[in-house]
């Protein structure tokens, strides 16, 4: 649960632009490109190229904010006084918009979510007439003995009958 998600990337990470990482370019309000000095400062000014590029290709999250690229140093101190102030114009950007607000407020729903399946899985894995058919019926799905859902119909049964 984060109000900004922010992609810190190295520049001589390789193929930048996999498929792999798309998924995660897309969450992402902010993406940073470390190391960016010395024998590092053209890779990560490619690097900042391709990725403000690929950004222009994904469809927008928000109504209010689009995703920036840009390059620190740690070394030099280069882009890091721009970064807190892309961090806060961010802040107050979706803050007065109140697209902030909406988005802590469904993060709140899917984390009360999220503790409800934790604490079913956890009740039902410990109720004593699952716990003991667990291993073996795992043991079968894997071995392809029985199906998938044959062993969650099992296992269901076993806790929804009344001994």
């Amino acid at each position: 649960m984060v109000d900004m998600f922010i992609l810190f990337i190295p520049p001589a990470g390789g193929d930048e632009l996999q498929g792999i990482k798309r998924g995660i370019i897309e969450m992402a309000d902010l993406v940073v490109i470390t190391k960016a000095d010395g024998d590092l400062l053209v890779p990560a000014r490619r690097i900042q190229a391709e990725y403000t590029s690929a950004l222009k290709l994904l469809p927008n999250r928000s109504k209010n904010w689009k995703p920036k690229v840009m390059r620190v140093s740690s070394i030099s101190g280069e882009g890091i006084p721009e970064l807190w102030k892309k961090i806060a114009e961010f802040h107050t950007t979706m803050f007065a918009s109140g697209e902030l607000q909406i988005k802590r407020q469904k993060q709140q729903k899917v984390w009360m979510w999220n503790l409800i399946r934790e604490n079913v899985t956890e009740y039902f894995c410990n109720h004593p007439a699952v716990r003991n058919k667990i291993p073996s019926l795992e043991d079968e799905v894997v071995s392809g003995d029985i199906t998938p859902g044959l062993a969650a119909d099992i296992l269901l049964k076993a806790f929804s009958t009344k001994k």
